[in-house]
């Protein structure tokens, strides 16, 4: 196959929501230190509304919920207790979602995962669940300055396979996917199966799909 005549030369993805369910896991860790200061846990469908730009950022926000103030001090503290049981339980309960191997497995082109998640973890995540595949990146949070929705690592991803920045799609799930890739200024597109309801994403300018088959379908365009 010729691929100087498709759409697409690279994809990267994000991870939660969009490759992999992860809420269990996710809701699990933040209510570690909740639990640990008498606080009501929450649930998986409260954890759902508040992932997306990170786990220090989605602590802060189980705790507004709850109406427990923290001074920030404590939230890092809480931060320290969350990751600690996290990078002990990250992948208790993930899985991916049904028809995503077999997309990857058969993907002719380089692709990667992109997350706001810890790069340790990310990495971790991804050595455990998808041992056979052939990531061409595989990346979380370094540091707070490129933590998504700044687009220096999906513009460093398609740097380093040598990609013209509007030749990579960028696969999410939420709003945060929909500014990374505004700002990256590559193509995007959002899956409905996230973490996101569909209504919430039809108010943002992408294209949506529905099922795994019909993401293939945007991947190959062209092809």
């Amino acid at each position: 196959m010729n691929n100087n005549k498709r759409k697409y030369k690279g994809v990267l993805f994000d991870l939660d929501g969009t490759i992999l369910y992860t809420l269990a896991d996710i809701c699990a860790a933040i209510n570690s230190p909740l639990i640990k200061r008498g606080v009501r846990e929450l649930s998986v469908s409260e954890t759902r509304v508040i992932v997306g730009s990170g786990l220090l950022n989605a602590l802060h926000k189980a705790f507004t919920i709850r109406a427990y103030k923290l001074s920030e001090g404590e939230l890092d503290i809480a931060y320290f207790e969350l990751m600690e049981y996290y990078k002990n339980n990250a992948t208790k309960y993930c899985t991916p979602y049904n028809g995503i191997i077999d997309l990857l497995e058969n993907l002719d082109i380089p692709y990667g995962i992109l997350s706001n998640k810890a790069d340790i973890l990310v990495k971790d995540i991804a050595r455990v669940i998808f041992p056979s595949l052939s990531f061409s990146y595989v990346g979380g949070m370094v540091s707070k300055e490129t933590k998504k929705p700044n687009p220096t690592n999906i513009i460093k991803f398609a740097t380093q396979l040598n990609i013209p920045i509007n030749d990579l799609l960028y696969v999410g799930d939420s709003e945060v996917d929909y500014k990374s890739a505004v700002n990256a200024q590559c193509g995007l597109v959002l899956v409905s199966w996230g973490y996101r309801d569909k209504e919430e994403l039809l108010k943002l300018n992408s294209t949506i799909v529905d099922t795994v088959e019909e993401l293939k379908g945007v991947i190959d365009a062209n092809k």
